[in-house]
C-alpha cells in the first residue's frame, strides 16, 4: 500500500469547480448509514471514536464520501491500530457511488476536506491496484511519500520514495520501521508466498500460488 500526506505548507492542485457540488461534514447518521453501507448503531460508533464523516452532494444527491480519524485510526489489511497526533488527520473509507464515478469527484472531496479540517498534516493510503484512487489523491495536491507492506518475515515496514523525511514521520506515525529493502512484493503477500506481481506488476490482481 503506498502512504500518502498533504501537509499546510503544500499547494492544492488548481481543479476547476463543478458546478452543483459541494461538501458538507454530515450530521444525517441515517443517511450516511445507507450510503456507506452501514448501520446506524456503526455510524454512531465511529463518531463516538472520533471519527467525523464528510460527504459530497451534487446538488441535494449525496454522491460521495470519505471519513477522518482524528484520535485514533486502524489499518484493517495490516492489522495496524495507532493513534493520531495533535493537529493530523488520517483518511479512510471514501467511496464514490457507482453512478457518479468518472467525473472528478473524488480529488474535489479530498481537497474540501483539506480547507476544512485546516489540519497541519492529513495522511491517507491506498493499494497499488487501485490507480483510480492514487491518481484522484494526487489530483489533489497529496503527495505518495512510501511504500507500506510485509516484510520477509511477516511484519510490516515502509519502504521510502523520494522524501525520506516524510516517510519516516509517516512511518512514525504508523509505528513501523523505515527500511530500504525486504519487502514482499506485494503488500497483501506474506511469507511463504509468491505473488504474481513479481511477473507482472502493472496488472497485479494479488493471486498468488504457494511454494
Amino acid at each position: 500500500m503506498a502512504l500518502a500526506t498533504w501537509w499546510a505548507s503544500d499547494p492544492l492542485m488548481d481543479l476547476a469547480p463543478l458546478s452543483n457540488f459541494q461538501v458538507c461534514l454530515s450530521v444525517n447518521d441515517v443517511q450516511m448509514a445507507a450510503i456507506n453501507h452501514l448501520t446506524v448503531a456503526e455510524v454512531e460508533d465511529r463518531r463516538q471514536a472520533g471519527n467525523l464523516p464528510y460527504v459530497g452532494y451534487m446538488g441535494e444527491i449525496p454522491v460521495t464520501y470519505g471519513w477522518v480519524a482524528t484520535r485514533e485510526a486502524s489499518i484493517g489489511e495490516l492489522n495496524l491500530i495507532f493513534p493520531i497526533p495533535v493537529d493530523n488527520r488520517y483518511l479512510w473509507d471514501f467511496a464514490t457511488l457507482p453512478e457518479w464515478q468518472g467525473r472528478g469527484l473524488y480529488p474535489r472531496l479530498l481537497q474540501a476536506i483539506v480547507q476544512m479540517e485546516q489540519a497541519e498534516r492529513l495522511w491517507i493510503i491506498h493499494a497499488p491496484e487501485n490507480r483510480p484512487s492514487g491518481a484522484g489523491m494526487q489530483k489533489a495536491g497529496f503527495q505518495a511519500v512510501g511504500q507500506l507492506s510485509f516484510q520477509n518475515d511477516s511484519s510490516i515496514g515502509l519502504i521510502p520514495f523520494d522524501q525520506p523525511e516524510r516517510a519516516r514521520i509517516g512511518a512514525a506515525l504508523l509505528g513501523v520501521p523505515l527500511i530500504e529493502d525486504g519487502l514482499s512484493p506485494c503488500w497483501r503477500c506474506v511469507d511463504q508466498v509468491v505473488c504474481t506481481c513479481q511477473r507482472d506488476p502493472e496488472s497485479c490482481s494479488c493471486a498468488v500460488e504457494i511454494r
